[in-house]
């Protein structure tokens, strides 16, 4: 240990490094921590946004089961408005008090943090962890519109609630990031600089001291050291009061080094321009920009692989192929913009989904494909028809009104002949067909279709 600490102390290059890299240091942390902050501050304004949103939704349900004293129907309208990601609770405060409701965590009349179960009745706190009782609310009045009156007819607000720990689970990822990222640069920063010190400082002085030591007080030469420096500074000051003729002499040398030096720099900020030119190619080639899915290639590269596990292992491997009903009409009707629009939440629902070892992707235009491990033919036609029926809800606001599609999908299981991804498409495409012959918005089994309806 004293060995150490000796060594530290007659080391001109660990007390540079230490100072530099304590300044460097602070700057990181500072930076770090604002980007952290602002990462958080964007996602809970899309918090804000999104829960602005829930009102066109839920807005008339509410009004209706206020006006009409009907409790079931409200108390199913909020435990669907709490059962949504970005909300922790809900409150409904009607003007006669008779229809007050809450159900989650919600702030009480002394602004404190209370519990409500799905009935209404205080509860212990559900949800822990970092942010989980700093909550921020929304509220809207809810109105009453009938024909036989002419003005909308108050009848409350309702308070929407969410809190920073939703915030932190949705950013935690951009966070892990960000100090991963911190921690890479400050290490390879650290390890860069001590190794350009030692290189032109510390190596320098110690083959400056061991030279003169070796030297002959009688006839002494000259000494020659390999100093890649060109300004003016302490060490070419004292080597050249020790010996001007070797610096003359070896000008051409340094001159040489140092050219040798600019050109490894040129290469290597080459190399590094290549290889992140490279990693922006692969990932553009293996992901779809708008939907942010495997595209076709990924997936027949993927999806070859996981089949071919698949049959070594003997596991069972289902595939379904999904296609937007009536896209092209969709496109020419309300525009690209809303097309694009469809097929990102059409992207967003199977990702939301399926599970993680799934393998989604945009095969191209409005056709998509989900291969399932591990799934047999009955589990992939349960979950073909789940995804069938949550894309029916997709709601696309355009206007002043709400545009629906729906998709058709095709279904099928590996068999022995099932050795390429190809053929396992194929066929999921035959059911595909079938189900669009059939009137569309259908999920299809390939093996149980006529072989004469592919035909």
């Amino acid at each position: 240990m004293r060995g150490l600490l000796n060594r530290y102390r007659q080391s001109i290059a660990l007390h540079l490094l230490t100072v530099i890299f304590g300044f460097y240091f602070l700057v990181a942390v500072v930076v770090t921590v604002i980007q952290l902050y602002k990462e958080y501050e964007n996602t809970k304004k899309e918090f804000y946004e999104e829960i602005q949103t829930l009102p066109a939704t839920f807005g008339k349900g509410i009004s209706d089961s206020v006006w009409t004293y009907n409790q079931e129907l409200l108390r199913s309208i909020l435990q669907g408005m709490y059962n949504l990601p970005i909300v922790v609770g809900v409150k409904i405060e009607s003007l006669d008090h008779k229809m007050d409701m809450q159900i989650g965590t919600v702030f009480n009349e002394q602004n404190q943090v209370s519990y409500f179960d799905s009935m209404g009745h205080p509860t212990e706190q559900q949800l822990f962890g970092l942010g989980a009782k700093s909550l921020f609310d929304y509220q809207f009045p809810i109105y009453y519109q009938g024909p036989a009156f002419e003005e909308d007819i108050p009848l409350g607000k309702v308070t929407l609630y969410s809190n920073d720990h939703l915030v932190f689970e949705r950013v935690k990822y951009g966070f892990f990031l960000i100090l991963i990222n911190s921690l890479i640069k400050t290490f390879a920063l650290w390890f860069i600089i001590y190794f350009f010190i030692r290189k032109y400082l510390g190596r320098p002085l110690q083959e400056f001291t061991l030279k003169i030591q070796q030297q002959n007080t009688q006839s002494p030469k000259p000494i020659d050291l390999e100093i890649p420096w060109t300004d003016k500074n302490e060490l070419l000051i004292l080597k050249d009061s020790y010996n001007q003729m070797i610096q003359r002499l070896d000008g051409h040398q340094n001159e040489l080094l140092k050219l040798n030096q600019e050109l490894d720099e040129k290469v290597k900020a080459r190399t590094l321009d290549l290889e992140q030119a490279k990693e922006s190619a692969e990932k553009l080639a293996y992901s779809d920009p708008l939907t942010q899915l495997s595209n076709r290639r990924a997936f027949f590269d993927v999806g070859q692989q996981k089949l071919n596990e698949a049959i070594r292992l003997q596991r069972p491997l289902s595939l379904i192929m999904l296609d937007i009903d009536n896209f092209k009409k969709l496109n020419d009707t309300y525009g690209h913009a809303l097309g694009d629009k469809a097929l990102q939440r059409f992207a967003g629902t199977l990702k939301n989904l399926l599970r993680p070892t799934d393998l989604v992707g945009r095969l191209g235009g409005e056709e998509f494909a989900v291969l399932l491990p591990n799934t047999d033919e009955g589990e992939a036609l349960i979950m073909a028809q789940t995804l069938r029926q949550r894309i029916s809800q997709i709601e696309l606001k355009h206007d002043h009104f709400t545009v629906q599609f729906t998709a058709s999908l095709g279904v099928v299981e590996k068999h022995r002949e099932n050795t390429h991804i190809d053929s396992l498409l194929a066929q999921a495409d035959k059911a595909l067909y079938v189900s669009k012959n059939r009137g569309r918005n259908q999920v299809t089994v390939y093996s149980e279709i006529d072989p004469g309806l592919t035909s």
